[in-house]
């Protein structure tokens, strides 16, 4: 087992409300946002509520960018309202065309029931959305994000759960038709459901199983007796209870953000006011930012890490730990993850919208915001350039190429970790904190 080299080690928790200290480590950067007028935004913590002494100040004077001069469409000013309010219309145009991509699964699916020529429209759907689902993977705030955090609903493992995933616990199902059930796509456990197991369902033709030679399906017989054109038709309808519940969870995850509905947008938009669940913007803010940690916690450590041998791995290389067995396509599920963090960091429509970069620039960090969009570029200049769709066989045939595409990662979350929080003072989320690769 190989070790990441040490990066910078990240700002602890605590020390985020020391003005003077962040000022020492940002130097001229920080210092000339202050001169220009521009403010700090608040530390903040979901809780306790921000310094009294920046509570009511919202705005800060952006630098313009773009080819329009003005990534505010006018406005002039890049405030945080301004952002909050980009992140949830974002958020809602990419929910909703996961919901209609969600959509066509479950009538391809129910087609592919019927009719096993339907098979490849089912699997063409289902990479269409799943493509979009790992765009929606950094927005994991409120509805979608963890029942722990503001608003969280969980929504997110309802309909992706890797990597908790069990095939042996789907082929368990396949033999006693449990997905029959009505309500099996938006009831059964996680890893018994969702986009995980709607790939394995339309993607494997084998006819083996994972399950240990104990368990009851090999001990009894049961899964040797359903035969091959048996265990063809039983995954198809398996698939298309699943593709069902996915298309209504993502319709149940779409609402809770939709004016009208669940209207989470709004909360979004107008922390402090009442029905809020975040009592400031930093506090909204620092919810977005905690999300976008997916690059670290996910892209970084479990999609390339692991696989690659550099961390919880016992052998030199793990690629069977790579994301995406059935379909193999664990590069462009990383591609996607790294677009929907350009999405938060540099904006919608391909990083021409408002930012996280505009925020920066507003407060004086344009090297640190210009460096971290050209590093999420180079991330994914680094994934295209991976020859392969599916990682574990790159590691095997051209394991530099996937090297170089950690290490590019790697860049974004070692600035995220330190420099971006500091500017923003904004607070690691705990899984980071004291995590210095």
């Amino acid at each position: 087992m190989h070790n990441e080299s040490q990066g910078s080690a990240p700002p602890p928790r605590r020390w985020l409300q020391g003005r003077s200290v962040a000022r020492a480590l940002l130097g001229g950067i920080f210092a000339v946002g202050l001169v220009a007028g521009c403010e700090r935004i608040a530390f903040y913590s979901t809780g306790r509520p921000p310094p009294e002494s920046n509570a009511g100040s919202t705005s800060a004077s952006s630098s313009t960018s773009g080819s329009s001069g003005d990534p505010t469409g006018g406005m002039g000013t890049v405030t945080r309202a301004t952002l909050l309010d980009a992140i949830a219309t974002c958020n809602l145009e990419l929910l909703d065309a996961l919901q209609k991509a969600a959509e066509e699964l479950a009538t391809a699916a129910a087609d592919a029931k019927t009719d096993p020529a339907g098979r490849a429209e089912a699997q063409a759907a289902w990479v269409k959305t799943i493509d979009l689902w790992q765009r929606a993977e950094p927005f994991q705030f409120g509805p979608g994000g963890p029942t722990n955090t503001p608003g969280g609903q969980g929504l997110r493992d309802t309909i992706y759960s890797w990597p908790l995933v069990s095939r042996c616990l789907v082929e368990q199902n396949i033999v006693s038709k449990a997905y029959e059930a009505p309500d099996f796509g938006t009831t059964a456990l996680i890893n018994m459901r969702g986009l995980a197991a709607a790939e394995y369902l339309l993607f494997y033709t084998g006819t083996d199983n994972a399950c240990s030679p104990a368990t009851s399906i090999n001990a009894n017989g049961s899964w040797a007796a359903l035969g091959a054109d048996e265990l063809a038709s039983r995954k198809a309808a398996y698939a298309s209870s699943v593709s069902t519940g996915i298309a209504a969870m993502a319709g149940k995850l779409l609402g809770a953000w939709r004016p009208g509905e669940g209207d989470f947008a709004t909360q979004l938009r107008d922390p402090g006011k009442s029905g809020s669940v975040y009592t400031t913007e930093q506090m909204a803010l620092n919810a977005v930012s905690d999300a976008m940690f997916h690059v670290e916690s996910h892209v970084k450590d479990l999609k390339l890490a692991r696989p690659l041998g550099i961390l919880d791995c016992a052998n030199a290389t793990c690629p069977e730990a790579v994301e995406s067995h059935f379909a193999r396509r664990s590069r462009p599920h990383v591609r996607n993850n790294l677009i929907g963090f350009r999405m938060l960091m540099s904006g919608c429509k391909d990083g021409e919208g408002v930012g996280f970069d505009d925020v920066l620039v507003a407060l004086g960090a344009t090297a640190l915001a210009e460096k971290m969009s050209a590093d999420v570029n180079a991330a994914i200049a680094a994934a295209d350039a991976v020859s392969t769709d599916d990682l574990a066989e790159a590691i095997t045939q051209d394991p530099e190429s996937v090297t170089k595409l950690h290490a590019a990662v790697k860049r974004i979350t070692d600035s995220l970790k330190t420099e971006f929080v500091t500017v923003l003072d904004l607070e690691l989320p705990q899984a980071v904190e004291g995590d210095n690769d």
